[in-house]
């Protein structure tokens, strides 16, 4: 059953300061749903994910919100995706829910999605297909 979603948001703490870098924490990673677990994505994918995981930790807040054409790191508009309800845990939904592209993996289409508290990037889901939030080529 899928908690009903808490209105009540955690307001970021923006600015970060220019020298703090992104954290990830797996406190709220969804191992329920297999389409989203990373485990299932193979050992080269598995592989290329964690590379750039590795990659965007090295980086700030503001390095990462300014390379938005590369990273397409923004907030999550819920009523645009497949998962109308947002996460599964209400504790994870008072925060701000984000996304960011995994460039390079799986031709550009793998997206992680997350909550963002201060520089701490809770991971809830990684999308292979970008299925949760789908994109729609306009002039097709």
């Amino acid at each position: 059953m899928v908690a009903k979603r808490n209105k009540q948001k955690v307001k970021l703490l923006e600015p970060l300061t220019s020298d703090e870098k992104i954290k990830f924490s797996f406190r709220y990673y969804d191992t329920t749903c297999n389409d989203f677990c990373l485990s299932s994505w193979g050992s080269i994918k598995i592989a290329e994910t964690l590379k750039k995981l590795q990659d965007i930790n090295n980086k700030t807040y503001n390095e990462i919100n300014s390379g938005r054409t590369t990273y397409h790191f923004h907030p999550v508009s819920w009523e645009q995706t497949i998962k109308k309800n947002g996460f599964p845990l209400t504790e994870v939904n008072r925060l701000s829910a984000f996304q960011f592209a995994l460039i390079g993996v799986n031709s550009g289409k793998a997206r992680v999605y997350g909550a963002l508290y201060q520089n701490t990037f809770f991971i809830v889901w990684f999308d292979l297909e970008h299925t949760i939030w789908p994109s729609f080529k306009s002039h097709t």
